[in-house]
């Protein structure tokens, strides 16, 4: 071949033709599009399973039984809801959450010292006033985890008490 030659087998491959876009770009177009495609899918995705989301174990908590007696109470003379949890055997819990419902008003005390580890208990205390917030109706008890570096609430592993006996 000589340098003509040369020149329009090159051309004809079209590796000279400076007109239009290259196998290589549109690889890298198709590329980028299906990239973007993708994260807006995942990004929808992550989104749904995050507001249908149940705690991924069993907590197992469950207030305290002493001698025969739920360790539930309220002292009117202290203003104050006393209660014992204690933790079931497969995570730690990082914090709970009480919900006192009466019957002119709900509280919600959220006890982010109340960390127990597998098969803890913790004693917590919490103010109520029967002046302001009536009789108590029920209390819920709320675990709080951290299963994968986020904070999960398991409202549906609350533990509920409707009976609340004076201390």
């Amino acid at each position: 071949m000589n340098g003509g030659d040369k020149e329009r087998f090159l051309d004809r491959k079209g590796l000279w033709d400076k007109s239009g876009i290259t196998p290589l770009m549109i690889t890298f177009l198709l590329i980028s599009f299906a990239v973007a495609v993708g994260t807006v899918v995942m990004n929808f995705g992550s989104a749904q399973v995050e507001e249908a989301a149940e705690c991924p174990i069993a907590i197992s908590l469950h207030v305290a039984n002493i001698g025969g007696q739920e360790q539930l109470c309220q002292d009117a003379a202290k203003s104050q809801l006393s209660f014992t949890v204690e933790n079931g055997v497969n995570i730690k819990v990082t914090g709970l959450i009480v919900n006192a419902i009466g019957t002119e008003r709900a509280e919600t005390f959220e006890l982010n010292d109340a960390k127990m580890d597998k098969a803890g208990s913790y004693v917590g205390k919490v103010p109520y006033s029967t002046a302001t917030s009536g009789t108590i109706r029920q209390v819920k008890i709320t675990p709080k985890v951290t299963p994968y570096d986020a904070e999960q609430i398991c409202a549906e592993q609350a533990v509920v008490m409707e009976a609340v006996r004076g201390c």
